[in-house]
């Protein structure tokens, strides 16, 4: 097929480029926007206080309003591949069309990151990048150069034969757990050297099926993913697979976002779940090590008394933070589930709960992993860590967080 073929083995290893992307990765700590720092400053603010239907609200009411919420597209690939065209594609405007639109050429243009608004979706910003092998972008700091870790979501644009430039790229937003699609630029070129080679032979259907095939079948091998390929001409935006980029891109945006949000989410939520859990850790510590404290309860069992104590221990570890009955209750009226699907999903309200052929004494004994130590000590903070792994459970379900905002649609 001349050039439109992509090779179906990955292309050979540069190992400059592959120790580049492979060893700098690891110095990497990917950014987002969509977590705002006033929002990160009150979900902190309320899980300290123990105050998780505050919390579970205000992100609640964040993934209701992530339309609003800004993401980062980065536009990547190697220097002539068409990126900067593809951006005035999407903008809908002309390469003459000044402070608009992306400068393009047969010569190299794009020498800085340069942010675009996208027209068609405000709160999304369109990065033109400089291609890989450019004088100042050289595989060795590229990433680094491009402030890599900044970006929500990739465009890998790539012209003719797939390289290993494309594939070490994929590789790279794979591994840092971000989403791309892969673009294939310059069709209409490819298909006008096939004709003009083979014109007996030429079947434009089977060609584009073939380029695809093969796209997909590397990405497959190489990210072991299977992203969206799209065949475009950034010029013939009506031909090929244009409209269906613009579609997709457009219709997936706001589903992505919610993926970006949660899937950064944790790094504010569970650090301060965790200091709040070893502080309390710490005061269990301490009040262990007073003399009468050590008075282990006997090995062969629990009494009444110390049963009622841990009860009443373990309610107050739900009730700091935030998962005693009264606020469970409140905040399944705010998502607008029952309690019971709410405790459904996690752990700590079921801990000394009756269960038939097990006494409560032999179900908590359970529990205890070193039968040597003092029984209570071990049980407390057994049920430190079940409260505080409950509530990271219910601030990562999306599907909890958002039936709030598909009730009220009803």
């Amino acid at each position: 097929m001349g050039q439109t073929s992509s090779s179906t083995t990955p292309p050979k290893e540069d190992p400059d480029l592959t120790s580049s992307f492979g060893t700098n990765l690891q110095n990497f700590e990917m950014k987002t926007k969509i977590l705002s720092q006033e929002l990160i400053t009150f979900i902190e603010s309320s899980l300290e206080g123990g105050n998780l239907r505050e919390t579970v609200s205000a992100i609640s009411d964040a993934l209701s309003d992530i339309e609003k919420a800004p993401l980062n597209i980065a536009v990547i690939g190697e220097t002539g591949a068409g990126k900067s065209s593809l951006i005035n594609a999407l903008q809908g405007v002309g390469a003459d069309k000044e402070g608009t639109a992306a400068p393009t050429g047969v010569v190299h243009t794009t020498s800085e990151r340069t942010p675009y608004t996208y027209t068609k979706f405000p709160c999304v910003t369109l990065w033109d990048l400089p291609g890989i092998g450019s004088p100042a972008f050289q595989p060795h700091d590229y990433l680094k150069k491009i402030k890599f870790e900044e970006y929500d979501f990739f465009i890998i644009v790539s012209s003719g034969r797939f390289k290993h430039n494309d594939a070490e790229l994929a590789k790279a937003i794979v591994q840092m757990n971000r989403s791309f699609y892969f673009v294939r630029t310059h069709i209409d070129l490819d298909l006008m050297v096939v004709k003009l080679s083979a014109p007996k032979r030429f079947d434009k259907e089977n060609i584009l099926e073939e380029i695809l095939n093969s796209i997909s079948s590397i990405l497959k091998e190489v990210t072991y993913q299977e992203p969206p390929v799209f065949l475009v001409s950034n010029f013939n935006v009506s031909d090929f697979d244009f409209r269906k980029l613009e579609t997709t891109l457009l219709e997936e945006l706001p589903a992505y976002k919610r993926h970006i949000f949660m899937l950064t989410l944790p790094t504010v939520t569970e650090s301060t779940i965790d200091r709040k859990r070893d502080m309390l850790k710490q005061k269990i510590w301490k009040e262990s090590i007073m003399p009468r404290a050590w008075a282990s309860i006997p090995f062969r069992g629990l009494t009444q008394n110390d049963i009622e104590m841990l009860e009443q221990t373990l309610n107050d570890y739900r009730s700091s933070f935030g998962l005693d009955e009264a606020s469970l209750e409140n905040i399944a009226g705010d998502l607008n589930v029952t309690l019971e699907e709410l405790k459904a999903n996690i752990k700590s309200p079921h801990l000394l709960s009756y269960e038939p052929d097990i006494s409560l004494r032999d179900k908590l004994l359970k529990y205890i992993s070193h039968p040597y130590f003092s029984k209570v000590f071990h049980l407390q903070n057994y049920f430190i860590d079940a409260v505080a792994s409950d509530v990271k459970l219910i601030l990562s379900k999306e599907e909890l967080l958002t039936k709030k905002k598909k009730k009220k649609k009803k």
